[in-house]
């Protein structure tokens, strides 16, 4: 094959893979990081919402109440890791032992979580379980 008309053709390879897929470079790039640092955002669980403050990279605040009323709070140091632009995995454990482990989708407004307790009737001593929640900013200012 000539150089000639190699060189157009692999062009026109790469120009399409650069713009198939979400396996694009360029737009991954593109994306704009949402940091959690210095904000605050609401956390809607079937059974509880929470209003957190992400006031740095190691300490959140927050404040959960469930579906009778009952408020609780607290401020947690945090291990935090940002992911790629828009997820982020957090992980603390409560002064009670109550473990909480998520991860944050800004982009698509979600939250997996992953919660670990003491329950006296569990062989092991601790119960877990995995709940799936709704993410959105506090826009209030």
């Amino acid at each position: 094959m000539k150089a000639n008309t190699l060189i157009p053709g692999l062009s026109i390879f790469l120009l399409f893979q650069a713009c198939a897929g979400n396996s694009n470079p360029v737009a991954e790039k593109s994306e704009s990081a949402e940091t959690l640092t210095g904000k605050t955002a609401k956390i809607t669980y079937p059974d509880f919402s929470a209003e957190v403050q992400y006031l740095n990279d190691s300490t959140v605040h927050w404040k959960a109440v469930d579906k009778t009323g009952k408020t609780d709070e607290g401020t947690e140091h945090i291990s935090y890791k940002q992911l790629n632009n828009h997820l982020y995995f957090l992980n603390w454990i409560e002064k009670d032992g109550f473990t909480v482990s998520q991860v944050i989708n800004t982009k698509d407004g979600e939250v997996d979580a992953f919660l670990s307790y003491k329950d006296d009737k569990s062989p092991a001593g601790r119960a877990a379980q995995f709940v799936k929640g709704k993410f959105e900013f506090n826009t209030k200012k």
